[in-house]
């Protein structure tokens, strides 16, 4: 029975997903007014939130199995992750320097300001323009080579896979120092938790992607989801907002941008390989595994050997015959 528990966690993530984007389409808009807005509403996409994060923990951590290394699966039950972690790289890069020339042409800044308020503030737009570049060329490069092969381990490759880290390190500290850090708990939930979460998941996947200490993928599962739920569900719900022409909704939704929303499948993407990848079988495991799928031939054939064969055509014994 708990064997169910991971693959349950895992359609739950999907629907539990679907149903924040619905609620925050539909709530986010009333919330606007300053005056006359109902924040409070809010409350009830944060509990929605927060139920389905205790729920998909709880699934996790009282699930049988043991979670694989992406060097232990199966090169084709690897595909969706190294897919996703190569269009997430290419649309962090592409984003990174699209923001880098809008702030240097326009004077235009990225979420959550809309231009630079500070030295501070300069300082850590450019660190998070430069480790955006720098986290998306390895998450390229580790798409390849989960497709491609598997990965060799050394300390150039833990150090480069902090750089996802760190891009998303800055981009929380920027937040703070910025004017939305002020904004009330229910209005600016989303954003804290989904950079905080997003956070959490690129350095739990850094440590397991580079085998660094012996912590159980079990953290990193667990973060996948709840990353992916936040992400996918604010990306979308900007969207959604921009396309209704709900334009103060969508200015307040707008943090969460293409980035997040490839970063959220990509995490999805390494929920589903953890939960559902086989895992590559030792040389006696495949012996054993042969020798079980011939016993299994031959019963299914009822047992008869050739001599038993040849018996039942002739009516004699083909022993005797020789």
């Amino acid at each position: 029975m708990r064997k169910f528990f991971r693959p349950a966690a895992v359609i739950l993530t999907a629907v539990a997903t679907i149903l924040t984007t619905v609620l925050r389409g539909m709530l986010t808009p009333a919330m606007q007014d300053a005056e006359t807005g109902n924040f409070h509403v809010s409350y009830i996409i944060i509990g929605f939130i927060l139920a389905s994060i205790a729920v998909l923990s709880i699934l996790v951590l009282s699930g049988e199995g043991r979670l694989s290394h992406t060097n232990s699966m199966i090169r084709h039950d690897r595909l969706p992750m190294g897919v996703a972690s190569v269009v997430a790289g290419s649309v962090l890069i592409i984003s990174s320097l699209f923001d880098g020339w809008r702030w240097k042409v326009f004077g235009h800044t990225p979420p959550p300001n809309q231009a630079i308020i500070s030295k501070l503030d300069s300082f850590t737009l450019t660190l998070t323009l430069i480790f955006g570049v720098l986290g998306g060329m390895f998450l390229v490069w580790l798409g390849f080579k989960l497709l491609g092969g598997s990965l060799n381990f050394s300390t150039g490759f833990s150090v480069a896979a902090l750089a996802p880290v760190v891009w998303i390190w800055v981009r929380v500290v920027r937040y703070e120092v910025s004017y939305a850090s002020a904004i009330a708990v229910e209005q600016s939930f989303y954003d804290f938790v989904m950079l905080l979460f997003t956070m959490v998941f690129l350095f739990s996947f850094a440590r397991y992607i580079s085998k660094t200490g012996k912590q159980s993928p079990r953290q990193l599962l667990i973060c996948a989801f709840c990353t992916t739920i936040l992400t996918v569900s604010g990306s979308l719900t900007s969207i959604i907002l921009y396309m209704l022409g709900e334009t103060e909704a969508y200015i307040s939704s707008r943090l969460a941008g293409l980035p997040d929303l490839c970063l959220g499948i990509f995490a999805f993407c390494t929920a589903v390989c953890l939960v559902f990848a086989r895992k590559i079988l030792e040389p006696d495991q495949q012996e054993i595994s042969v020798a079980d799928t011939v016993s299994d031939e031959q019963e299914s054939l009822g047992g008869d050997t050739v001599d038993d064969i040849l018996n039942d055509i002739y009516g004699t014994d083909s022993n005797e015959n020789i």
